[in-house]
């Protein structure tokens, strides 16, 4: 009996060893990257569905997926095929487990820079400003023509805007999503 409870112990040290180490690791993720982990609202999620830019024919490539509710969400309410990439193993983890629940979407462990961007008819980010230039580039030269991309919070000046979409008209200094059509 004591070596079963030992076993048992030591099963669950490893566990919480494991996750503490998940979390270090995505912290210093963070911390090198200096990228915090900011959350869509899901007030704002809902008024991106409502808009109709994105249906059920559409594939969302989530760049800086985090936890995966955006995805989660947008899933829900348009249900679109998405796929989320993610950097910090702490945060795609719980994204993992919010898309174990569904078919229409997945998480993906990877650096979205690493990726191939020919594929989605939607890219989203929300990502800080100084991530952007680079991701500027990688737009430039592999998304299709007429792919949406869909930036929260920040502009992406060098693309041709569609549409902006405020899903907080009373508040003036709220986040915007702003619609751009990839044109050649």
């Amino acid at each position: 009996m004591l070596n079963f409870i030992l076993i048992i112990v030591y099963i669950v040290l490893g566990l919480v060893s494991l996750a503490a180490l998940g979390l270090l690791m995505s912290f210093l993720v963070l911390l090198i990257l200096r990228v915090p982990f900011v959350r869509t609202p899901k007030t704002a999620i809902a008024a991106l569905a409502q808009s109709g830019l994105i249906t059920e024919k559409d594939l969302v490539y989530d760049l800086g997926a985090g936890d995966g509710k955006f995805l989660q969400e947008l899933v829900r309410a348009t249900n679109c095929r998405a796929e989320g990439f993610e950097l910090s193993p702490f945060f795609w983890f719980l994204g993992e487990l919010r898309a174990a629940k569904s078919k229409k979407w997945k998480m993906h462990l990877q650096n979205f820079l690493q990726i191939d961007l020919s594929e989605p008819t939607v890219i989203f980010t929300f990502l800080a400003p100084a991530g952007l230039p680079t991701l500027m580039h990688k737009l430039k030269n592999e998304a299709k023509p007429g792919t949406l991309i869909i930036s929260y919070g920040f502009e992406l000046k060098e693309l041709h805007l569609v549409k902006i979409i405020d899903p907080q008209p009373e508040n003036p200094t709220g986040s915007k999503f702003y619609i751009y059509k990839k044109m050649v």
